[in-house]
């Protein structure tokens, strides 16, 4: 498949200079640069869909909350736009995972989802409300401080303004996400969280066969009863069964024990799988193939 411009940026990036590529979509790609003259380091991602990444720019330009990247600057081009933010180290939650098949321990897994929910309950409480429509473990940063953040803005969209916009990932984003017509609310983030709950939980990743099941995980031997009612009401198909909004779930995955001092563990052990392989028993039955 031939290559958009937008995925190349021009050789003089407004006073950046390229160290590495970071990552790349459909539109866009984002590396780490460095400031000249300055010699600051940023992430800069680059893209010929210049309106949308405008958008992209003012969002993240208004958002205050810890969970997000900071921005610092933007600009457009004549073969594009670009947006300069604040570059995020560590591993993304996909790659953390990878050493945990079998499931990371159950608080650590509160602990991620609870960090992640608060950022979105910033954007669900925002005027107008926003909702991120792509949640998934590559875009779920976690700092060797033990931070969580949350990366890829690039598919928020105001509550109910895009209904007949496809946006979001399989196996992650909820079914309605891909309903022509159907409304965009933050229960469609709150379905997401649930997704990325269950895949800390047991391993299995939602992205890969047999994707998921209506009872997601509801035998699984090493999930306590307090989180299989949270993922219960975190999947339901019908939206309005769900929690409302991410608010909800930061109340919900509170825990005075969790600490951060559990993710900066994490961080450094990440050779090695530090918890015991649980013997996991579901009955799995596709949703997507029912639903799609």
């Amino acid at each position: 498949m031939e290559k958009r411009k937008g995925n190349h940026p021009p050789g003089d990036m407004a006073g950046y200079e390229i160290l590495e590529e970071l990552g790349s979509g459909v539109t866009a790609r984002v590396y780490r640069v460095q400031e000249k003259g300055t010699g600051r380091v940023c992430a800069l991602k680059y893209s010929d869909d210049a309106e949308r990444l405008k958008a992209e720019a003012v969002l993240l330009r208004g958002l205050s909350h810890p969970c997000f990247p900071r921005w610092m600057g933007d600009g457009v081009l004549s073969e594009g736009a670009y947006l300069v933010m604040e570059y995020i180290p560590g591993m993304t939650l996909g790659r953390l995972m990878d050493k945990y098949p079998a499931g990371m321990p159950e608080r650590a897994a509160a602990g991620i989802a609870r960090e992640v929910a608060m950022g979105l309950a910033c954007l669900h409480g925002s005027r107008p409300m926003y909702v991120y429509r792509d949640i998934k473990a590559d875009n779920v940063m976690i700092t060797p401080q033990g931070r969580v953040r949350l990366v890829d803005l690039g598919a928020v969209c105001a509550a109910g303004a895009q209904g007949k916009v496809r946006a979001g990932t399989y196996g992650y984003s909820a079914p309605e996400q891909f309903w022509n017509g159907a409304d965009i609310s933050p229960a469609c983030d709150v379905y997401g969280v649930g997704k990325l709950l269950a895949y800390m939980l047991t391993g299995q990743d939602p992205c890969k066969p047999p994707y998921d099941t209506e009872n997601y995980c509801c035998r699984h031997s090493g999930i306590g009863r307090r989180m299989q009612r949270l993922l219960e009401h975190c999947l339901y198909t019908d939206p309005q069964l769900r929690y409302p909004d991410a608010s909800f779930l930061v109340s919900e995955l509170s825990d005075p024990g969790t600490e951060k001092r559990g993710l900066r563990d994490m961080f450094r052990k990440f050779t090695g799988n530090k918890c015991r392989y649980r013997y996991i028993k579901c009955i799995w039955r596709s949703e997507y193939e029912r639903i799609f």
